[in-house]
C-alpha cells in the first residue's frame, strides 16, 4: 500500500475521502500538487465525486446579423392537451438577435412530427434560414430525419448539453409566453390556447422588445445593426470583434475524461455529479475564447455538442488494467472453464456490453 493509500483510504485519517486540498496538506512535504492532483485522478472514489462548477465564462453569441442563430424548444403541455384537440406540445423557435419568433403546435414529439414541424417554418418564414440552430439535447431534436432536414438545408446544428444553459433566449420567451397564455385563461375560465396563439404570437412580434428597442418583426438586414447596438448596449454584451487572448488549456488530445451529468435542480452533488463512462478527448477548438472540448466514447463514436473545460474532468487509468462494475448479467454461455457471461457495465450503454470469462469475474463482499 502506497502512502497515499495509507491516508486517502484510512478513515480515521483526517484527509481520509476529502478533497484535494485536504490531501495536498496532508503531504505537502513529501510530494508537490501536481503529483498529489495526478494520484487522485486514478481513483473513482475521488474523481466520481469532485464538485461540478456550474457558473463559469462561456462562448458569447457573435452574433451580427438576423438569422446568424436560432434556438429552439419545447413546451410541454399534455395536461391541456383535451382542451386543444390533442395537441400537445408546443415547438417554439426564436431568432437571437431580432426576438423574431415561430410556433408550431403538436400532437407528439416523436422524430417525424418534430422534423415536419421544423419543415413547416422552414416554408413560411419567407425564406430566412439560420446559419446555426442551437437545441438542447432532447431525441426530437437530434433524430435521424431532423439532423437530415438541417443538413438539407445547409443549417449547423449546436447541441447544448449543460441543462443549468439550455437554450436561454427560448427559455426566456416561452416564459413571456406561457404569462400571456396564462393570463387569457384566467380572465376567459378555458383553457384552450389553439385558437388564440396566432393572435398572440402576432402580438408578440409586433411588439417593441426591451432588448433591442424594435419591434421582433421590423428587424430586417438593413437595420440589424442597430439592433445589436441595442443588445450591447442593453447588456453590456463585448463587441462582435473582442478578443481577451488564450487561455492555457487544461487537456490535451487523447486525455481520457468524465463528463457532468445531466441532473435535475435538485440532485444531491455528493452522490456523484460526473458520468461512470469513460470518455477520450478527440478536436479542441480555440478558434473563440473560451477553448472547448470535442469528445469521443471508448469506441471511437464522437458525442453530440463541446464541453467547456469546467464540464470535464481528467481520468488517469490503463483501459486494459482497469477494473468495471458489473451491473447486469444478462446471459450464460458454455460450463466450467469455457464458462462465460454477457456483462452490461455499470454507467456504459448498451453497445459496451460483452462476453467474459466467468473466472475474470470478482464477487465484491
Amino acid at each position: 500500500m502506497s502512502s497515499f493509500e495509507k491516508i486517502y483510504f484510512s478513515p480515521a485519517h483526517p484527509a481520509a475521502y476529502a478533497g484535494a486540498n485536504r490531501l495536498k496538506w496532508a503531504m505537502r512535504k513529501r510530494y508537490n500538487g501536481n503529483t498529489i492532483s495526478s494520484w487522485l485522478e486514478q481513483h473513482d472514489a475521488y474523481n466520481l465525486h469532485t464538485p461540478v462548477i456550474r457558473k463559469f465564462p462561456r462562448r458569447c453569441y457573435n452574433i451580427r446579423n438576423i438569422d446568424d442563430v436560432w434556438e429552439a424548444d419545447l413546451i410541454d403541455w399534455r395536461s391541456l392537451k383535451t382542451y386543444n384537440d390533442g395537441y400537445a406540445y408546443l415547438l417554439v423557435i426564436i431568432d437571437a438577435l431580432s426576438k423574431y419568433s415561430w410556433i408550431e403546435p403538436l400532437k407528439d414529439k416523436t422524430a417525424k412530427t418534430v422534423s415536419k414541424a421544423f419543415e413547416r417554418v422552414f416554408q413560411r418564414s419567407r425564406g430566412r434560414l439560420p446559419i446555426l440552430l442551437q437545441t438542447d439535447k432532447g431525441k426530437e431534436f437530434v433524430s435521424r430525419e431532423t439532423l437530415a432536414l438541417f443538413k438539407k438545408k445547409n443549417i449547423q446544428h449546436r447541441v447544448v448539453r449543460n441543462p443549468d444553459i439550455k437554450a436561454a433566449i427560448a427559455e426566456r420567451f416561452i416564459r413571456t409566453l406561457k404569462e400571456r397564455i396564462w393570463r387569457y385563461f384566467t380572465h376567459h375560465r378555458t383553457r384552450r390556447f389553439l385558437d388564440v396563439l396566432p393572435k398572440i404570437l402576432q402580438a408578440y412580434n409586433n411588439t417593441v422588445h426591451s432588448s433591442i428597442k424594435m419591434t421582433p418583426a421590423s428587424v430586417n438586414l438593413n437595420n440589424a445593426a442597430l439592433a445589436r447596438k441595442n443588445l450591447e448596449n442593453r447588456y453590456k454584451l463585448p463587441p462582435s470583434s473582442s478578443y481577451n487572448g488564450r487561455k492555457k488549456l487544461k487537456y490535451k488530445i487523447g486525455d481520457l475524461v468524465r463528463i457532468s451529468r445531466a441532473k435535475n435542480a435538485f440532485a444531491k452533488g455528493y452522490e456523484g455529479g460526473w458520468t461512470i463512462e469513460i470518455f477520450k478527448i478527440k478536436r479542441i477548438s480555440e478558434a473563440r475564447q473560451p477553448a472547448v472540448y470535442y469528445v469521443e466514447d471508448l469506441a471511437g463514436e464522437p458525442i453530440d455538442g463541446f464541453f467547456y473545460e469546467q464540464e470535464l474532468t481528467r481520468v488517469r487509468k490503463n483501459l486494459d488494467t482497469a477494473v468495471y462494475e458489473v451491473e447486469k448479467i444478462l446471459d450464460t454461455k458454455g460450463r466450467g472453464r469455457n464458462k462465460k457471461y454477457l456483462i452490461h457495465w455499470r454507467g456504459y450503454p448498451d453497445k459496451f456490453n460483452s462476453w467474459e470469462p466467468a473466472i475474470s469475474i470478482e464477487v465484491q463482499k
